[in-house]
């Protein structure tokens, strides 16, 4: 179908006249709009169209309500400049812009190559959360909805247990010193009541303080607390790919393509050797990042070969950017503590690409995945995974595991990546032979834990010892009631 757009344009006229800035343009964009927001602005100076054929354009994003800022050039490809005589720009709305909602403020600024620069008005729009990213009940048996909400409350029912546990450990004291004087098993009963209304109340007051926050769907309220209690898992489906790739940016995705003509493999057998290869172009990313129909040919015909993609997609950090939460929960996690966390919570992960080989003779299209060697040296060597024959795009998938080690045992650097070649044959520079055409790369995982996890996880190991010595005398005394 026909790409769809909602466009907000404004025109900015460039004199030296006071302005009122930011002017307000009465628009506003929500969450939910993917890949169909776009900014178009036409620069004027001095009220003529101001041309832009030799200029860099820059626009600045101030999210004031949550103080984040992000920035736009021409000059790397985030802004298209559609119309240099016209001075017309277009800029596409990102997804991941989405993150803070609110006023924003976009500063506009224009360099040229002979060094002038202009500052135009800025002007002022806002970002909402759609109303579909703010309850999923109707898609999703469970959903976190505001994981601050969640931290907090299992910091709270962490600390209140805690408690609790000392108020029994008081108990258990005062049953023992009595034990001669007193009938054992009246006592015994009324512990066992004690502790039963106890942790009836406390179950109550879980269950009412969950609802009222919101953090999971009603469904799983109406479930006993017998099945939460014992590791009911609350799963949250998610994906890594290459949409919001920013060549050269600060901000960029954490994950890299390169590619290059070869006679073999990567070396593994260091960082150096194994970084390899031209990334490719902004454009390229911009096809791979959307789930369409395009494709995009990547090739090379600098020596001898086959056709080598070399996908970098860094699964641990990714991790961390989109559950900040989890990593602030657990504070003061070192590298090997992380990548531990990661291998608890992350399952299911799952590599997926559509794309063919040459239009002619032998249309080999291949997957290799770096993997463990299970030795010291190599520690890792490259695996085929999946491949197609057909001249027409195929999806290919395999599960996958992260490098969970270094390249080398001084070299650490690379754990937690994903780590991939996608190849064709035959093995020459001849024509049709040197390309690979691809449609779309992403990697796809499954987050999972309970509120229980989360605690066991937190709890210091001091705590564990006193849960553990109370379960063995509460045990003892059971045996001689």
């Amino acid at each position: 179908m026909e790409n769809l757009y909602v466009t907000s344009e404004i025109t900015l006229n460039k004199t030296a006249e006071k302005r009122s800035s930011p002017i307000p343009t009465n628009t506003e964009f929500f969450s939910y709009d993917q890949h169909v927001a776009r900014k178009t602005i036409n620069f004027q100076f001095k009220g003529e169209p101001l041309v832009l054929s030799e200029a860099n354009v820059i626009l600045g994003f101030d999210f004031v309500t949550a103080g984040q800022s992000l920035i736009f050039e021409s000059a790397d490809g985030s802004i298209t400049i559609e119309d240099p005589a016209a001075g017309k720009v277009n800029v596409m709305l990102p997804n991941d812009i989405y993150a803070y909602s609110g006023s924003v403020i976009i500063y506009v600024f224009v360099e040229f190559s002979n060094g002038q620069s202009l500052d135009y008005p800025a002007f002022s729009t806002e970002f909402q959360e759609s109303w579909l990213e703010q309850d999923l009940d109707e898609m999703a048996q469970f959903y976190v909805k505001r994981f601050e909400d969640l931290r907090k409350l299992v910091l709270e029912e962490a600390a209140g247990i805690d408690h609790d546990l000392t108020g029994f450990e008081d108990r258990i004291q005062q049953i023992e010193s009595d034990l001669a004087s007193l009938d054992i098993e009246l006592l015994v009963e009324e512990v066992a009541e004690e502790i039963r209304a106890s942790m009836e109340h406390r179950l109550s007051d879980i269950e009412e303080r969950l609802e009222d926050s919101d953090v999971i769907t009603q469904e799983v309220m109406d479930q006993s607390f017998a099945e939460l209690l014992t590791g009911k898992k609350i799963y949250i489906d998610g994906h890594a790919d290459f949409f919001g790739k920013v060549r050269e940016s600060l901000v960029e995705s954490p994950h890299i393509i390169r590619q290059r003509l070869t006679a073999s493999f990567p070396s593994t057998s260091t960082s150096t050797n194994i970084n390899v290869g031209t990334e490719i172009t902004q454009e390229q990313y911009n096809v791979l990042a959307l789930d369409n129909q395009n494709e995009t040919s990547i090739s090379n015909t600098s020596a001898n070969g086959f056709i080598q993609i070399l996908v970098v997609i860094n699964l641990l950090e990714h991790f961390k950017r989109t559950f900040p939460e989890l990593i602030g929960f657990f504070k003061g996690l070192n590298s090997e503590e992380e990548i531990r966390l990661f291998q608890s919570l992350i399952s299911e992960i799952v590599f997926h690409v559509r794309g063919r080989a040459n239009t002619s003779g032998n249309r080999l299209f291949a997957c290799a995945l770096l993997e463990d060697s299970g030795t010291e040296n190599p520690r890792y060597g490259w695996i085929d995974k999946e491949s197609h024959n057909e001249n027409i795009v195929q999806e290919l998938s395999f599960p996958v595991v992260p490098m969970l080690r270094g390249i080398s045992a001084i070299d650490s650097s690379s754990i937690g990546e994903v780590r991939l070649v996608l190849y064709g044959d035959p093995r020459t520079t001849a024509t049709n032979t040197n390309r690979l055409l691809l449609s779309y790369i992403k990697l796809e995982y499954r987050l999972k834990y309970s509120i229980f996890d989360l605690i066991s996880l937190k709890t210091d190991g001091p705590t564990r010892a006193m849960h553990n010595d109370l379960a063995q005398r509460v045990l003892e005394l059971e045996q001689k009631g």
